[in-house]
């Protein structure tokens, strides 16, 4: 506005007039994945080939309990050590990106494009590793026992007058237990699943007591853990679109509706059952296990950022397993 003795003369700038919209530097919306559990659930185990074999000692003959009483003069009863090997290959999972020379260029500071493209590829790997976890753990052939609550007789966690969450899961601790030796230290749930177990009056009574003031909310994984004697209580909430690329979003829970219990090695070694492993290899000129190169093509005029890892997830133990679906 410019005074001109008593008249008003406006230069007619509106707000838009007066800034040029630009991107800010201090922050930009991503969904980096969340809730993954793959690397708590089968220990790491470096190998120094690409294949190779491991023992298994013969879990029958282990735990049977031999004869031992000797009658003077005679010898001592002989037994049999039965073992057997199991072979793994550790496949090459990879991804990359390409970055145009024009698009460094011309990329906004925001955009951290470099570290946005590496985080996509490592990202992906860590998703793709999770997803084949959560196919092998929910498949029933996969564990020495499971159970569908949404089987005839059986009632689902949400069921907060028949559901039975803490029987269900003695059940599956008797379950390994029995056949195994190991008390399963490791629970793990669905993000679904842990809703409910977590808000059941039946756990929330079982951790908390008996009686008329049991309020405070639903219970937490430490609390869990502690009254299970449990190790750790993991809750798998990562997310997976399902839609094909382009196409809206179609959002699912990676771990379903399970709850599983296992027993996990806590440190990998001889004559140390776990019920999976996850081998993995370094070969001679690849980046460390998810690490990130950065390359120039010039061919194509790109920069090139990339990530590999070689490894195998295997079942060791079907017997450490115990699944329950349909929570």
């Amino acid at each position: 506005m410019i005074r001109m003795g008593q008249v008003k003369i406006y230069a007619g700038a509106t707000g838009a007039d007066l800034h040029i919209d630009q991107p800010l530097s201090n922050i930009s919306i991503g969904f980096r994945p969340r809730g993954l559990i793959a690397r708590d659930v089968f220990p790491l185990v470096q190998v120094p080939k690409q294949s190779d074999a491991y023992y298994v000692w013969d879990r029958a003959e282990w735990l049977r309990i031999p004869s031992t009483q000797r009658a003077k003069g005679t010898e001592a009863r002989k037994i049999q050590l039965k073992v057997s090997s199991e072979t793994f290959y550790c496949l090459n999972y990879a991804l990359r990106a390409d970055l145009p020379y024009e698009d460094i260029s011309n990329a906004d500071m925001a955009i951290q494009l470099r570290q946005s493209a590496s985080n996509r590829i490592v990202d992906g790997l860590e998703q793709d590793w999770e997803q084949r976890l959560a196919t092998t753990l929910t498949t029933t052939t996969n564990v020495g026992s499971a159970f569908d609550l949404t089987a005839a007789g059986l009632f689902r966690w949400d069921d907060h007058v028949n559901g039975a969450p803490v029987e269900d899961l003695f059940v599956g601790i008797r379950s390994i237990q029995q056949v195994t030796g190991y008390r399963p230290n490791k629970l793990l749930l669905s993000g679904h699943a842990a809703t409910r177990a977590f808000r059941h009056p039946d756990m929330i009574k079982f951790i908390r007591g008996a009686g008329d003031n049991i309020g405070g909310g639903s219970v937490t994984e430490d609390q869990v853990a502690k009254a299970f004697r449990l190790d750790q209580v993991l809750v798998g909430e990562g997310i997976r679109n399902t839609a094909g690329e382009d196409a809206p979003g179609t959002y699912i829970d990676i771990w379903s509706t399970s709850a599983i219990l296992l027993y996990v090695a806590p440190t990998p070694g001889l004559m140390e059952p776990s019920y999976g492993y996850t081998f993995w290899w370094q070969p001679e000129g690849f980046p460390g296990r998810f690490a990130v190169e950065r390359r120039r093509d010039d061919n194509i005029k790109s920069e090139i950022v990339e990530t590999h890892t070689f490894q195998d997830e295997q079942v060791t133990s079907t017997a450490l397993g115990f699944l329950i679906v349909g929570t």
